[in-house]
């Protein structure tokens, strides 16, 4: 398997990662504003789950977006790419 071939899966295992972390952030959400629903805590945990949802989100994005920087490059510049990807595939993916 090739250098780039192991960061695209490694990026596309992070990124299902963050999106199994995104639905269960927004099953919670559903499921506390559901028991809180009359409550003024519902705004509360509503707002905190939406911060911590709108965060993993982002993450999903900006990965998705590296991930295709990943598939359209090419064999001669992954060193470059591994060092922006670090937050995707973690640091220490050197061979």
């Amino acid at each position: 398997m090739s250098l780039k071939d192991e960061l695209i899966k490694k990026a596309e295992t992070q990124l299902e990662e963050w999106e199994k972390q995104a639905d269960s952030l927004k099953a919670k959400a559903e499921a506390k504003e559901a028991e809180a629903e009359n409550e003024k805590a519902s705004a509360d945990i509503q707002q905190s789950t939406s911060d911590a949802l709108r965060s993993v989100e982002n993450k999903i994005s900006d990965g998705r977006r590296k991930l295709d920087e990943l598939k359209q490059s090419g064999e001669d510049n992954i060193d470059s790419l591994r060092e922006r990807l670090s937050d995707l595939i973690g640091p220490d993916n050197k061979r």
